[in-house]
């Protein structure tokens, strides 16, 4: 590496970026969930919160085409971001649950969406995730 300090340009990105985040969301974990032996029906546990904050949501251009049974359906995928500082790092794990709880675009707001990757790099300006829609 160089002489030059990355951590102040770094901070400086880490800010640019949050003060793009003009969504709010919150993410669940979603609990154990338990089985009802009388009707073999499994009732889910209580869902923890893991984060409830800022951040953004973008649509991923390429929607997912998948094959479910017989039927192909699309599924649509977006890149989110949340302040680079927001959780530890190992917080968050692939299935928690993303609900959009403001949005500039009203649409979006009660959107429940599944965390499918999370993105590590040492250069972040954010902490990105890629999530798939439930509905």
């Amino acid at each position: 590496m160089g002489d030059i300090d990355p951590q102040p340009l770094l901070a400086a990105g880490r800010q640019a970026h949050q003060d793009l985040m003009v969504d709010a969301c919150t993410i669940t974990r979603p609990g154990t969930p338990t089985l009802n032996r009388t009707t073999s029906q499994l009732t889910p546990g209580p869902a923890t919160t893991l984060y409830s904050g800022p951040f953004r949501i973008r649509p991923q251009r390429t929607p997912s085409p998948t094959e479910a049974g017989e039927r192909r359906q699309v599924v649509a995928r977006y890149n989110a971001a949340l302040p680079f500082g927001a959780l530890p790092s190992g917080a968050l794990r692939i299935g928690d649950v993303v609900t959009v709880t403001a949005s500039a675009d009203p649409r979006m707001v009660g959107q429940t969406m599944t965390v499918m990757a999370i993105d590590y790099a040492s250069t972040a300006t954010a902490w990105r995730l890629t999530l798939e829609d439930l509905t």
